[in-house]
């Protein structure tokens, strides 16, 4: 009995060893990996060696998990150490390990680790791949807080190809999500980037509350850069909005820490630009005119055009600041090279996607062409003579090439209808955004007199009530059952988008003056009719329209008509709301 016990307190002994061994080396492995990623960024070689050393000393199948956290590690250090190449590798592999592993919020982590460094090094088809499998796990699994990040990459990702639209449908949708969730973890960079986007689109509006709520965020530990593009966005959406001193307060604030750089960078001509235009508005064109043309110096240089092709083209505000004050001839030089811009950027952001691609189904097929070639290699290895082996090598190559081409070439296809249908999409109504609005007007013909071609701007009176008193999600419900009431004021002469925010765009080509009357009060009539239905309770809603008649096609006429529907839309609401007013027609 004696000796019974003590082979059990010996066996009991050495499980207790192993298990304290087995927890300690967990322990290391979590401090030397919090480590690595305190130094990827700011000491990348001390993290590529870190990473690297303890990959050589494990492996996959100890701990997938662990082993691929410190690939991403090493990956994103060698991006940060310029050393492109070494990162795809480790995110190739990630990518592979990741694939081979189970459904769980690691997983997600995992693939959205491997898309940052695949965007991180330029490869967006990869980058694109993760984010969505990484987004669509999420989903799946219910992880709602992965989401955020992935849609504040994805947002990042859609701004850079010039995707702005998709880029603030994903950011709001992040704080969306971080609202429901009650962590702001993101919020300081996704406010910051959706409002810097909606600057871009033109929606001062809304830009202006988001970069007043990012100003109250500012710590000491944020960098002047990032400081000095917070407050030149204030600059500009205060300029746009008629708060001329207060814009250039906050562009003084912002250059004053640009200038603290050695070496300018292209982000401080862009902010010179803003200077320059709001000191057209307090009539100072004669300073205005300096700062641009120190500008335009920069831009001119061969060797910044690298750094034009990296950001969204500022060339085109910087024309409008030569066309207020009085210089059409440099104005139209600058928008010549606007014009080269963007085309560079075009092609070799086409050139770049197909390369990608093209990599991406190439490894995917070599891998599966030398299995199959070892494969009939070892049948046929006594029979098979050299002639036949080339021969069949030969129509080997042709087939995958043929196939490879169509494959590319339906893939491609498939890609740009969905990219381009969710470009045109509002995600939330489900109407046409302002590009629908346009891509609509552009494939019609000019409608003949008597019928003229009509814009209607439609505001939803008192929505921030609504908002207030209900919650956002009813408001959403609002938009919605306004969206399809104005659809039902559709025909195949009438197109329905949503403009922005509580804003929709009516454009008419079937209605002549002598009908408009009828049509306005049918108009008004049908929006105070809807009745939304939300947990119990009827809320009804009115809207103010501003209308404007177009008299062309061209920009020009487009954004008169714009203006003067928007200003007639501000006397709607002056006169009380829940009418028309008619800003430039003369109805019968």
């Amino acid at each position: 009995m004696k000796n019974n016990n003590l082979n059990f307190l010996s066996l009991f002994f050495v499980v207790f060893v192993c298990f304290g061994s087995y927890a300690f080396a967990e322990t290391e492995l979590e401090q030397s990996l919090t480590e690595c990623k305190s130094l990827e960024d700011d000491q990348p070689q001390q993290a590529i060696t870190l990473a690297e050393s303890i990959l050589s000393h494990m492996s996959k199948e100890e701990n997938a998990v662990i082993y691929g956290q410190f690939l991403g590690c090493a990956a994103w250090a060698y991006a940060n150490n310029n050393e492109i190449n070494e990162a795809q590798n480790k995110a190739t592999e990630l990518e592979a390990l990741s694939t081979q592993l189970d459904a769980s919020e690691d997983k997600v982590d995992l693939l959205r680790r491997t898309g940052s460094i695949f965007h991180r090094t330029g490869n967006r088809i990869a980058a694109v791949d993760n984010y969505q499998k990484a987004m669509d796990m999420a989903e799946s699994l219910n992880l709602k807080k992965p989401q955020i990040a992935i849609l504040s990459n994805l947002g990042v990702l859609n701004s850079q190809i010039r995707e702005h639209e998709l880029a603030i449908a994903n950011y709001y949708l992040a704080l969306k999500l971080m609202a429901e969730l009650g962590d702001n973890s993101y919020q300081a960079p996704v406010l910051f980037n959706l409002a810097i986007t909606l600057n871009g689109e033109g929606r001062y509006k809304e830009s202006l509350p988001l970069l007043e709520k990012v100003e109250a965020m500012i710590t000491d530990q944020w960098p002047d850069s990032r400081v000095a593009q917070v407050y030149s966005g204030l600059a500009v959406a205060h300029n746009a909005l008629d708060s001329h001193n207060l814009a250039l307060a906050y562009i003084e604030k912002a250059l004053a820490l640009l200038s603290k750089e050695s070496i300018q960078s292209i982000e401080y001509y862009g902010t010179l630009v803003a200077y320059a235009e709001v000191l057209i508005a307090l009539d100072q064109a004669q300073s205005a005119l300096q700062q641009a043309d120190t500008a335009w110096q920069y831009y001119q240089l061969d060797e910044n055009r690298e750094q034009l092709l990296s950001v969204n083209n500022p060339l085109y505000a910087l024309a409008n600041v030569y066309e207020d004050v009085q210089r059409p001839l440099k104005a139209l030089a600058v928008r010549k090279l606007a014009a080269e811009i963007d085309a560079e950027f075009q092609d070799s952001f086409n050139k770049e996607a197909m390369a990608q691609m093209q990599a991406r189904l190439s490894d995917s097929q070599q891998r599966k062409e030398l299995a199959e070639l070892k494969a009939q290699q070892a049948k046929d290895k006594i029979e098979l003579i050299a002639a036949q082996h080339n021969r069949q090598l030969t129509l080997m190559l042709v087939v995958f090439g043929s196939i490879l081409v169509l494959a590319f070439l339906f893939w491609q296809r498939r890609v740009n209808k969905r990219l381009h249908a969710i470009s045109i999409r509002d995600s939330l109504t489900q109407l046409g955004n302002r590009r629908a609005i346009r891509e609509w007007m552009a494939n019609r013909k000019f409608p003949q007199p008597p019928k003229i071609r009509l814009m209607w701007l439609i505001d939803l009176d008192m929505f921030k009530h609504i908002n207030d008193q209900y919650g956002h999600e009813a408001g959403d419900e609002v938009l919605i059952a306004l969206a399809q009431t104005l659809l039902g004021c559709t025909n195949d002469q009438r197109f329905v988008g949503r403009w922005g925010g509580e804003e929709f765009m009516l454009i008419t080509d079937d209605i002549s003056k002598h009908v408009m009357s009828d049509f306005c009060d049918h108009l008004l009539s049908a929006i105070a009719q809807t009745e939304i239905n939300y947990m119990d309770k009827i809320i009804s809603v009115t809207a103010s329209v501003g209308v404007s008649q177009m008299k062309g096609t061209d920009k020009k006429a487009w954004h008169e008509a714009l203006t003067t529907a928007d200003k007639a839309l501000y006397r709607a609401k002056d006169k009380g709301r829940n009418c028309v007013i008619c800003g430039d027609i003369k109805t019968p």
